[in-house]
């Protein structure tokens, strides 16, 4: 059964639905993001399939924006080679996760994935897709899980590039609630 979660970002007028659906076979998620960008109103539909182990396999986006819309495929194989619309993509090479700039969802890949000890950073390397224009270019990221084991648990999330540091605040299956400033969960179903 797919668990249905809302974010409501705080910076500006936006909302994020997601259907999570978590299986130790694969993972799938279908989100929807509807948010103000500028002078104008962004929708982001995304569909992201991982295997049973948090690792990113593929990916498809459309972006809607003032009446046009844009598309793009994201895959990764399972020995490490990325394409981009269907074109090798060698510079993605050292990527396990990837990144979509509008939906919180992704943190949770590493964070899942990586399964950290407490105070112990480890150093990533993401695809980044930056919207709305639909990019997708190799990034630096570090974690690190801060203090211990309650039901819901704290992240620093770190980009190596800019220096732009959160600390998010996660449930136990490693879902953001609160990622100070951009997004907090409005609603959680199951």
């Amino acid at each position: 059964m797919p668990q249905d979660i809302v974010w409501e970002w705080l910076d500006r007028p936006g909302l994020e639905h997601l259907a999570l659906a978590v299986d130790p076979a694969g993972i799938a998620a279908r989100g929807l993001v509807l948010v103000q960008f500028g002078t104008d109103l962004l929708r982001v539909r995304y569909e992201v399939e991982l295997g049973g182990d948090w690792v990113f396999r593929h990916a498809r986006l459309i972006v809607e924006r003032d009446g046009a819309s844009k598309r793009l495929a994201l895959a990764r194989s399972a020995d490490g080679v990325w394409t981009v619309d269907g074109q090798a993509r060698p510079d993605l090479a050292a990527a396990t996760d990837i990144d979509i700039m509008a939906t919180p969802f992704t943190n949770t890949l590493p964070i899942r994935r990586l399964r950290l000890d407490p105070d112990r950073p480890e150093t990533i390397a993401v695809a980044y897709i930056r919207l709305p224009e639909l990019t997708v270019e190799p990034a630096a990221q570090e974690y690190c899980r801060l203090g211990g084991d309650g039901p819901e648990r704290r992240y620093r999330y770190r980009s190596l590039a800019s220096g732009f540091t959160a600390e998010l605040t996660v449930d136990g299956d490693g879902l953001v609630l609160e990622y100070p400033g951009i997004w907090r969960r409005r609603s959680l179903g199951r």
